[in-house]
């Protein structure tokens, strides 16, 4: 009975909805030109410069140990493939299904704060994108912003 009673506990304890709250959510660039420290500053433009990181910082409150994060980048219409036209040049394209990058990974808040960090490509195009920031299957964040 006791070992009846136990499994019972721990199904409903594994299956209970983790209940967090967004306390902030912010997106910008980082700098890491000092070595001491890295610098996050909230901006909406990231300079398309190779080696330029970039991402998200968001606050929880009422989280637990580690979370379960998952990004979904959806990058411009035009990009990825390289395609070489002695009149046009290089032309970089993304087919439709390629479109959108997911990342999944387990996070562990520091001062309950957990940041996501990108870094812009070699030859990565200008343009407008879109980043969506799930945590617990919940979308905790959508950041819309412009490399240029």
């Amino acid at each position: 009975m006791k070992r009846l009673l136990f499994l019972a506990w721990l199904y409903f304890a594994s299956t209970r909805v983790f209940s967090f709250e967004v306390a902030t959510a912010e997106f910008g660039v980082f700098d890491a030109s000092d070595p001491q420290r890295v610098v996050f500053s909230p901006t909406q433009v990231v300079p398309r410069k190779e080696g330029q990181r970039y991402g998200w910082m968001i606050e929880l409150r009422g989280v637990k140990r580690s979370v379960s994060v998952r990004e979904e980048y959806v990058l411009p219409g035009t990009a990825i493939e390289h395609r070489t036209d002695s009149a046009e040049g290089t032309k970089l394209v993304i087919p439709l299904d390629r479109r959108s990058q997911v990342s999944q990974r387990q996070l562990v808040p520091v001062d309950g704060r957990i940041f996501g960090e990108w870094e812009i490509g070699p030859q990565e195009p200008a343009g407008r994108r879109q980043l969506d920031v799930v945590v617990e299957g919940r979308i905790a964040a959508s950041f819309e912003f412009e490399v240029r």
